[in-house]
Order: C-alpha cells, then sequence, then structure tokens
C-alpha cells in the first residue's frame, strides 16, 4: 500500500509538472504575441523571426520546411507567412543554389534592427522571470526539460504505433 501511494504522488505530481509547463506555454504565446505586435506583425510570424535568428548559417537561412519542422507546422503554412514578412521587409526568401526547388528564408537588416530595438526589454524581461535561477540552474532546467521532450516524442510515436 504504501508503495501505491507514492506512486499516486509521483503520478500527481507528473501532472501538476504537466499542467504548470502548458500554462507557461500559454504565457510565453502571450509575450511573443506582444513582442510581435511591438513591430507590427503576428505572433506566429515572430515565431519564424525567432527560428531564423537563431539559424546555424544566418547568411544563408533555412528552408522553408526546416522551418516548418521546427515550429511544428505545414510548410504552407510558412510559405505564406513568409511572404506577409517578405512584404514588410523582415525576411528575405531566396532560391537555394544547389536545388531551385527549395526556398530559403533569412533575416534582412530591417528585421535585425526590430529585433534588437526590442533586446534591452528582453533582456530585462528574462533577468526577472528567471531571477531565481543562476547560469548553471538555467542551463540544467533548460537540459531537463529537452531530455522530458525527447521522451514525449518518442512515447507519442509508440502509442501512435499500437493505434
Amino acid at each position: 500500500m504504501n508503495e501505491r501511494r507514492s506512486t499516486d504522488k509521483f503520478q500527481d505530481a507528473a501532472e501538476r509538472l504537466a499542467w504548470e509547463i502548458v500554462s507557461t506555454s500559454v504565457r510565453l504565446d502571450e509575450l511573443r504575441g506582444i513582442w510581435a505586435r511591438m513591430i507590427g506583425i503576428t505572433g506566429p510570424q515572430w515565431m519564424i523571426m525567432m527560428v531564423l535568428a537563431n539559424a546555424d548559417d544566418r547568411a544563408i537561412g533555412m528552408p522553408v520546411g526546416a522551418v516548418s519542422r521546427a515550429l511544428r507546422v505545414d510548410q504552407s503554412f510558412v510559405v505564406t507567412q513568409s511572404k506577409l514578412l517578405e512584404k514588410k521587409n523582415l525576411l528575405r526568401r531566396k532560391s537555394s543554389s544547389e536545388d531551385a526547388r527549395v526556398v530559403n528564408l533569412s533575416l534582412t537588416d530591417h528585421a535585425h534592427k526590430q529585433m534588437a530595438s526590442l533586446s534591452s526589454q528582453r533582456k530585462e524581461l528574462n533577468e526577472s522571470v528567471y531571477a531565481e535561477l543562476d547560469l548553471k540552474e538555467l542551463l540544467q532546467l533548460t537540459s531537463k526539460m529537452s531530455a522530458i521532450k525527447s521522451r514525449l516524442e518518442k512515447a507519442m510515436l509508440r502509442i501512435s504505433a499500437e493505434l
């Protein structure tokens, strides 16, 4: 019986953690919407820009497919939104020199300036939100969350294979 109680407590704690993650995600979405509105775009467009801002090779950019996989959205959505961002001079769309069917997306200088204009506010916010964590703890939390995400992805594959 004691082992059962321990299992129930673990299950309750795991469900509370899942709820906290969901609620935190909602707040982060709301915050992204605020940052986006400050430069005249939507939250999903902001996310596209953030993926590109964190790309390994910012000069070349990223293929539309890679952006859609990073955001877990359909490629057609990224194509549509990237065209809107291009019209606002925030994003550059260029056919790949290796494969003309592939369109690489990259941020314009104007986009970098727009994002830089928010950097002090974003830095101040991060310092406030993560004030209880030092760098080591923040990196550990990030690593643990990444591991949980990876295990969730594997569990989802396993469960969907059973259907």
